[in-house]
């Protein structure tokens, strides 16, 4: 959430703003501004800032907004701020204390930084860091020193070699490197293009009382000290103690092929082994219609298939039927070292010969292409894909 006061020479009296907003709220705002000092030419500035984001309002105070270039970048902050977890929250607060901070770009950039960062949950004094690094096994002890030690002076040396600051959440370390320059200061990233995560759940704790509270996200794949504190956020001991309010994933065609009857641990080691084949875009097709022709029935059946991918075989997209199919496995794929000449391929039936083969490797037809299991032929199976939500 972001809200700016905009004033002109009258600093009392001016125009509250809410962002992020539409084109015509901004210009709405602006004709208030006219109305109040006139339509001359006066500097507009920002004299009032709230924020979800506790420091950021000193990050803002006191600044023009006479490019227009400025709203836009405040409407862009205020978006990034909105697909923020609570986690990502806390790192950003901290991170904008840890940075060097002069331009609305920097804050934009430092948005798409967060991975840079770490929390440490419930860290709040300097004897809680050095206790924390100490049992982490960030800083090692002797275990027979261990009565001895003086945690405030493993924090006060631990702070003098990196970065990091206190927040009301915990410290947050830097453990990156610079900041990445994804803004230059002219044209504005894509709002969503860290979208690194593959699964992004709201959760609510079944012993909530008050069922209107704003659910817990959680974006997968995460550290087990996120898991960690996303527990201690909802107050439960285990994630079976929640429900899931709402899920979404960047992969389009992903939750329909997914069987969601499992626990979160598991649907986070999927996650990542889902993440490391971004990069390989056939990975994710194979993926696809691995899952599609096995309708796996729970979520550990399909951590099996993304473990194991090498057993399949993705044909290719250029073999459209039998005939195909036949060229592909007598002359692509490597099966056989064979040669046909042109006298005998004309007496050659590769359509039956196709259909024979796909029949006898397994092949299924997916909306991802063509399919087999190279260790043996899929088992048939008598019902389709069904998405739950529960169980976690």
């Amino acid at each position: 959430m972001l809200k700016v006061f905009l004033t002109r020479v009258e600093k009392e009296n001016g125009v509250w703003l809410s962002l992020p907003t539409t084109p015509a709220d901004i210009g709405v705002a602006y004709v208030t501004l006219d109305n109040i000092n006139g339509t001359e030419n006066l500097d507009t500035r920002l004299t009032g800032v709230e924020s979800s984001i506790r420091n950021l309002r000193q990050y803002l105070i006191g600044k023009s907004t006479d490019d227009p270039n400025t709203i836009k970048e405040l409407d862009f902050i205020a978006r990034r701020i909105d697909g923020f977890t609570e986690t990502e929250a806390v790192l950003f607060s901290g991170a904008l204390d840890i940075e060097s901070i002069n331009t609305l770009a920097d804050i934009i950039n430092l948005t798409y930084s967060l991975e840079g960062y770490e929390l440490y949950p419930d860290v709040t004094t300097a004897k809680e860091l050095g206790q924390y690094l100490v049992e982490s096994g960030e800083v090692q002890i002797h275990e027979s020193a261990l009565p001895y030690v003086d945690y405030e002076r493993v924090a006060t040396e631990y702070e003098a070699k990196n970065s990091g600051t206190y927040t009301s959440a915990g410290y947050v370390a830097k453990t990156g490197g610079s900041m990445e320059r994804i803004y230059d200061g002219i044209t504005l990233p894509d709002v969503n293009a860290d979208k690194d995560y593959i699964f992004k759940l709201k959760l609510i704790s079944q012993y909530s009382f008050d069922r209107l509270e704003d659910p817990y996200t959680l974006k997968l794949p995460t550290s087990d000290i996120a898991l960690r504190q996303a527990r201690d956020q909802l107050r439960v001991k285990h994630f079976d103690e929640c429900e899931i309010a709402d899920f979404d994933r960047p992969i389009a065609n992903l939750s329909d092929r997914l069987h969601m009857d499992g626990d979160i641990y598991s649907l986070n080691k999927l996650a990542q082994k889902i993440k490391d084949m971004l990069p390989n875009e056939g990975m994710i097709t194979k993926l696809l219609a691995a899952l599609e022709a096995e309708m796996p029935e729970d979520l550990c059946n399909t951590l099996d298939i993304a473990e194991d991918l090498d057993r399949y075989e993705l044909i290719p997209a250029s073999v459209i039927n039998a005939t195909d199919y036949a060229h592909h496995v007598l002359f692509e794929s490597g099966r056989y070292d064979i040669f046909v000449d042109d006298e005998i391929n004309s007496f050659v039936d590769y359509e039956k010969y196709g259909n024979y083969k796909m029949i006898e490797d397994g092949v299924k037809q997916t909306a991802f292409g063509m399919i087999r299991r190279i260790d043996e032929p899929f088992q048939e199976q008598e019902q389709g894909f069904t998405q739950k939500m529960g169980g976690m």
